[in-house]
C-alpha cells in the first residue's frame, strides 16, 4: 500500500494524488505540515531530512520530491501512457511534471 504524507491543499501533494489516480493505484494520505502533524519532529525528519511534504512510503521505500515521486510511480507501471518510451513523448509528459 502507498501512503502519502502532506496535506491535501498542497499542489505538490496533490501532484501525487493526481498521478495516484490516473495510474489506478491504491494510497492512504496522512495529514503532515501546516496544521496538521509536525514535520519538524525527528520522526519526520527521519523520513525526509528537508522536512517537507510530499513523502511517499512503499513498504520500507521512502521517497520525497513530488516529481521524483511523480517519475517514480509512472516508472514502476511498465510503459504506461506517463512513461512512453519515445524521448520526445517523455519530454512532453516532463513539462507538465515539472511545471
Amino acid at each position: 500500500m502507498l501512503t502519502i504524507l502532506g496535506r491535501e491543499s498542497s499542489i505538490n501533494v496533490r501532484k501525487v494524488m493526481w498521478t495516484c489516480a490516473e495510474l489506478n493505484l491504491e494510497f492512504e494520505r496522512q495529514d503532515w505540515c501546516i496544521g496538521f502533524k509536525d514535520v519538524n519532529t525527528d520522526e519526520f525528519r527521519a523520513l525526509n531530512t528537508k522536512a517537507k511534504i510530499p513523502v511517499l512510503l512503499e513498504g520500507e521505500r521512502v521517497l520525497c520530491e513530488s516529481h521524483t515521486i511523480v517519475r517514480y510511480l509512472a516508472n514502476r507501471q511498465a510503459q504506461t501512457a506517463m512513461d512512453p518510451q519515445d524521448a520526445s513523448k517523455r519530454a512532453n509528459g516532463d513539462q507538465w511534471v515539472d511545471w
